[in-house]
C-alpha cells in the first residue's frame, strides 16, 4: 500500500511484523488528522473553555477532545492557565495514579524528565495539596518552558529542579512515586511532528534504549521501598518499552485498567492511533520491593520559621500557611508544610523555582511577579480590571490597553474572571507588567 507520508522503510517493516493484519489500519491512522485535546485546570474553571461539540477523554476526568483546533495563542484563557493543550493518550497517567494511590494519600513525587510540563501539571491536579511534586528538567531552555507551564497552573506545592538523573541518587528512598517519561525514538508523534520522522533511525532506537536503561538505573535509588515507578514513552518499539522493563528487575505493579482501546502488553499498556483517539504511547508501573524503612528523615526544626519581616505574603489568601524565602533580590513563598523538604532539597539539588515566586525586592519597593498573578493562592479581592477580548490580546502583547479605572497602584488584569498579569495604574497612565518573554508575537 502507498502512504501519503514517506515513513522510514525499516519502521514500516517493524510495525508490519508487530501488527500483522492491523498494519494497514495503523498506517491509515498515521495519515489521518491528529485529534486535538486539552486538559482543564480544575482550579481555574471557566464555562467558556468547554468548546462546542467536545467529548470527554475516557481515562481523564478533565480531558476533552475538541471538534477542531482553535488558535490557542489568541485565547486569553490559555495564557491564564485555564487548560493545558495535551495529547490524549498521555493523560492515561491519571488511570495509573488512581490505581496506585486510590485514597490520594500525601506523597512525594518526582517527575524526572518533566518538560514541557504536561504530566507535571496533570499530577498537580491529581495530588492533594499537602503532597510535594519535584519537577525536573536538565536542558535549560526546556526548563524555562516547564517553569512557564507550571506557573500558569498556579499550584504552590511544586519545586522545579534542573539536574541530571544521577544527581537524585543521594536522595535515597525519598520519593513515594517517580514518573519517568523517558526520551525515546518518538514514533508515536509521527503524525504530529514531521521532524520526528526525519530524525528516526534504527540506530537512534538502540541509542534511546541504552539511555533509558541508564536513567532507570540512576533513578531507582531515590524511590522508597514499596514506592511506585511509572515509566512511559511515545514509541511503539518493544526494546524501549516492554523489553526495557523486563530486564530491569522491579516488580510489575498489579493494576487493572478498564480497556478503552489500549493494548495490554506483558509489562504495561500500548496505545496505537488506529485503536484509540490519540497518539502512540506506552506506560508501565513497577513497585520497589519493600524492605526495612531507610527513608530520609527530614529535619523539621525550620518548618515554622517565620521570624523575618513579611514583605509580600499579604498578597496571598492564607499568608500564615507560607514562609517567605529570599534568594538575592528574589522573594518566594514556600508552603509551611513543605519548607523543611525545600531546605533539605536545596542542599542536594539545583533548584530553579519553588513554591510561589512572589516578585523582586528592590530597596523598599516590591515588584510582584507574573507567577504571583497566576497563583491559585493569590487573594481574590485585590484591585483588578476586567478586560474584553481585544483589550486582553493587547495586554498579552505587552501593549498598554486604553482603560478607564479608578484603581491606583498595582492592579490585576483579568479576563472572564481569571488573572492574566499585573498593571500599575498611576495618574495619567497605565504601565503593563505582563512578562515580556511570554508576550504574543504572532500576528492574527
Amino acid at each position: 500500500m502507498s502512504a501519503t507520508v514517506n515513513y522510514p522503510e525499516a519502521f514500516l517493516d517493524r510495525m508490519k511484523n508487530v501488527l500483522g493484519d492491523e498494519f494497514e489500519a495503523f498506517v491509515q491512522s498515521l495519515n489521518s488528522p491528529s485529534p486535538t485535546s486539552i486538559r482543564l485546570n480544575p482550579r481555574k474553571t471557566v464555562a467558556d473553555i468547554i468548546y462546542t461539540n467536545t467529548e470527554q477523554i475516557p481515562w481523564c476526568e478533565n480531558g476533552r477532545y475538541l471538534s477542531e483546533r482553535p488558535s490557542f495563542t489568541f485565547d486569553p484563557l490559555f495564557h491564564a492557565g485555564a487548560y493545558y493543550v495535551q495529547e490524549a493518550s498521555s493523560m492515561f497517567v491519571e488511570e495509573i495514579w488512581k490505581q496506585i494511590n486510590p485514597e490520594n494519600k500525601t506523597v512525594k513525587v518526582l517527575d524526572l524528565c518533566a518538560a514541557p510540563g504536561g504530566k507535571s501539571t496533570h499530577l498537580l491536579s491529581l495530588m492533594n495539596e499537602e503532597s510535594l511534586l519535584v519537577s525536573n528538567e536538565l536542558i535549560p531552555n526546556r526548563n524555562k518552558i516547564l517553569q512557564q507551564n507550571i506557573t500558569k497552573w498556579g499550584t504552590a506545592n511544586c519545586i522545579i529542579t534542573q539536574n541530571k538523573p544521577e544527581d537524585f541518587a543521594v536522595l535515597e528512598d525519598y520519593f513515594d512515586i517517580i514518573l519517568i517519561d523517558a526520551p525515546c525514538s518518538g514514533e508515536g508523534l509521527f503524525r504530529k511532528d514531521k521532524n520526528a520522522i526525519e530524525e528516526w533511525s534504527e540506530k537512534n532506537v538502540a541509542l534511546c534504549a541504552v539511555r533509558q536503561k541508564d536513567i532507570l538505573e540512576k533513578a531507582v535509588n531515590a524511590l522508597k521501598p514499596g514506592g511506585f515507578l511509572i515509566y512511559s514513552t511515545c514509541t511503539f518499539e518493544a526494546v524501549e518499552n516492554d523489553e526495557r522493563i523486563s530486564d530491569y528487575g522491579l516488580q510489575i505493579a498489579d493494576v487493572e485498567i478498564q480497556n478503552s482501546g489500549q493494548v495490554k502488553t506483558n509489562y504495561g499498556y500500548q496505545f496505537y492511533p488506529h485503536k484509540v483517539k490519540g497518539e502512540g504511547f506506552y506506560i508501565s508501573v513497577m513497585k520497589k520491593e519493600t524492605t526495612d524503612d531507610k527513608s530520609q528523615k527530614i529535619d523539621t526544626r525550620h518548618k515554622t520559621q517565620d521570624t523575618r519581616q513579611k514583605t509580600a505574603v499579604h498578597f496571598l489568601q492564607n499568608p500564615d500557611q507560607f514562609v517567605e524565602h529570599t534568594k538575592n533580590e528574589f522573594l518566594f513563598a514556600i508552603p509551611q508544610h513543605l519548607y523543611a523538604d525545600f531546605l533539605f532539597l536545596e542542599k542536594q539539588l539545583y533548584i530553579r523555582q519553588a513554591g510561589i515566586f512572589m516578585g523582586t525586592v528592590k530597596g523598599k519597593d516590591f515588584l510582584p511577579s507574573q507567577d504571583l498573578a497566576l497563583s491559585n493562592s493569590i487573594k481574590t479581592d485585590l484591585p483588578s480590571v476586567e478586560l474584553n477580548y481585544e483589550e486582553a490580546i493587547s495586554f498579552l502583547r505587552c501593549e498598554t490597553p486604553k482603560l478607564k479605572t479608578e484603581n491606583r497602584g498595582w492592579c490585576l488584569a483579568t479576563f472572564k474572571g481569571l488573572n492574566l498579569g499585573w498593571m500599575k495604574v498611576m495618574d495619567g497612565r497605565i504601565n503593563n507588567y505582563f512578562q515580556k518573554e511570554w508576550r504574543i508575537l504572532k500576528q492574527a
